[in-house]
C-alpha cells in the first residue's frame, strides 16, 4: 500500500540499504536499486469503443501492461472485475493503478488522457495527455509507459526506444527501424545498395556502413527528417562497423587499408585517430559506458577473440581465452558485463566481465546488442537460411521473437 509520500520513502529506503561504500562505486547503488519490483494493475480505459481507429489495434491498457511487465520493474496484477477495487489492491500489495481516458479530435487524431494513482488513495501520482493519428496511437502508450517506471523508480524506461536492423538479401540490404516491441516497421533507406551495421550515435541519428556509389564501404549519417551525409568523406579504405561513444559522440570504427584493418576513432567530419597497429583483422569495436575503454575483436592470436583497450588505444588486454571464435562484443549501459557471440557449432550468445571471469551463456544466436536499461539483449536466431530479431532478458530468459520474415540481421537498441 503506498501513498506518494510511502512511495518516496519506499524508494529513498531501497538507495539508503545499497549505499556503496565508495563514490566511485555509486554505479553499484543504481544497479541494486534497480532490482525492485512494484505491483501494477492497469484497468481499462474509457471511450475507446467509441474511437474506430482502435478497431485494429491493441487497447492503450493491453499495450501498457505489455510495456511495463517487458520492463521487469512491474508485475502486473489484475483485479478479477476488471474495475477499480481497493480491497484487492490492499490484499495484493498493489502499489499503483494506471487507466485513463480517449477521445477523437478534429482531423481523424485522437487524445489519450493517461493517468497514474495511488491504488489506497486514488491520490494521482502522475498524469498526461497526449494526442496522434492512428499510426502513433500505440507509441503514445509506449511514452505512458516510460512516465510510469520514471515516476516510480526514478529511471528511463525502454518503451519508446526504437530498434534498428538490416533487411534483404544478396545484393540488396536496406536499413529499417522498428518499436522495440516488433511493432512500427519503418524503412529508413532506400538506395537500392547494401547497407549493413547500423547504431544510433549520441544525438538519436543512425549511422551505417554502406556500399553507395560503388567506391566500397563508408559510413554515412542520418538525423530524422534529414539528408543522410558521408560521415568521414576524406578518409580512404573501406570503413564499417560504427560504435557511438556515450561521454562525447565520438565514434569508433574499423578502417581496412593497404590490406589491414585497424581500428580509428573519429567525430563527424574530424580527423581520425588510430588506435591499434597490427597485421591482425581488428573490427567491431564498442564502447564502454564512461567512454574511456574500447572492447573489439582481434585475431592478432590466430582466432578471432574480444580485447579492450583505452580510448588512447594503450593497456590493451585479452577478455575472452575460451573457444576459437570470438566476435560481436557489446559493452552493457552498467559496465558490468560483456555480452558476445561464439561459434561452437553455431553461434552462442554469452556475457563475461570486463575483466575476462564469470563467463556465462545465454543461448542460441548472434549479433547481441544490450536494451538501453541494460536489462534485455536484442540479437539475431537463425533457422535454415532464415534469420529473425529476438530479445531475451539480460540472463537469456524470457527468449521473444520480434521478426518474421527471415530476412533480419544486425539489430542495433536505439538510447
Amino acid at each position: 500500500m503506498f501513498s506518494s509520500m510511502r512511495l518516496d520513502l519506499w524508494l529513498i529506503a531501497i538507495a539508503t540499504a545499497c549505499l556503496p561504500l565508495r563514490a566511485q562505486e555509486d554505479f553499484v547503488l543504481r544497479s541494486d536499486a534497480a532490482q525492485a519490483t512494484v505491483n501494477v494493475s492497469v484497468l481499462p480505459f474509457q471511450g475507446t469503443s467509441k474511437i474506430p481507429e482502435f478497431k485494429d489495434l491493441a487497447m492503450p491498457e493491453e499495450v501498457l501492461r505489455a510495456d511495463l511487465d517487458f520492463s521487469g520493474r512491474a508485475r502486473i496484477v489484475q483485479p478479477p472485475s476488471g474495475a477499480w477495487d481497493t480491497a484487492f489492491f490492499a490484499q495484493k500489495n498493489v502499489a499503483a493503478v494506471v487507466t485513463g481516458s480517449a477521445k477523437p479530435l478534429p482531423g481523424g487524431e485522437v487524445e489519450i488522457h493517461f493517468e497514474l494513482l495511488d491504488a489506497i488513495t486514488r491520490d494521482k501520482l502522475s498524469e498526461k495527455t497526449y494526442s496522434g493519428k492512428k499510426k502513433d496511437l500505440r507509441r503514445l502508450s509506449h511514452r505512458f509507459a516510460d512516465d510510469v517506471v520514471f515516476q516510480l523508480f526514478g529511471e528511463r524506461g525502454i518503451a519508446s526506444t526504437r530498434i534498428a536492423y538490416v533487411r534483404g538479401g544478396e545484393g540488396r540490404k536496406e536499413i529499417w527501424t522498428m518499436d522495440y516491441d516488433g511493432f512500427g516497421n519503418t524503412q529508413w533507406t532506400r538506395n537500392g545498395s547494401i547497407n549493413l551495421s547500423p547504431v544510433w550515435d549520441r544525438d538519436g541519428a543512425l549511422v551505417w556502413s554502406s556500399y553507395l556509389g560503388g567506391s566500397g564501404a563508408h559510413l554515412w549519417r542520418q538525423e530524422i527528417g534529414r539528408k543522410p551525409s558521408r560521415f568521414l568523406p576524406s578518409v580512404p579504405g573501406m570503413q564499417i562497423s560504427a560504435a557511438a561513444s556515450p561521454l562525447d559522440g565520438e565514434l569508433a570504427l574499423a578502417v581496412s587499408l593497404d590490406g589491414q584493418t585497424e581500428i580509428f576513432r573519429s567525430l563527424p567530419n574530424g580527423k581520425p585517430v588510430r588506435l591499434t597497429y597490427s597485421p591482425a583483422l581488428e573490427v567491431s569495436p564498442t564502447w564502454s559506458p564512461n567512454g574511456y575503454e574500447i572492447a573489439f575483436t582481434s585475431d592478432r592470436t590466430g582466432s578471432p577473440q574480444i580485447y579492450a583497450m583505452d580510448r588512447e588505444g594503450s593497456n590493451l588486454r585479452r577478455v575472452t581465452w575460451i573457444g576459437g571464435y570470438n566476435d560481436q562484443a557489446a559493452w552493457s549501459p552498467m559496465g558490468d558485463r560483456i555480452v558476445f557471440a561464439r561459434q561452437a557449432g553455431g553461434f552462442q550468445i554469452m556475457t563475461i566481465s570486463p575483466d575476462g571471469t564469470d563467463e556465462k551463456w545465454l543461448g542460441v544466436g548472434e549479433q547481441p546488442k544490450w536494451s538501453p536499461d541494460g536489462r534485455h539483449i536484442v540479437f539475431i536466431r537463425r533457422n535454415g537460411t532464415r534469420s529473425d530479431l529476438w530479445t531475451c532478458n539480460a540472463d537469456g530468459s524470457s527468449p521473444r521473437q520480434l521478426t518474421f520474415y527471415g530476412d533480419a540481421t544486425q539489430p542495433a537498441w536505439s538510447r
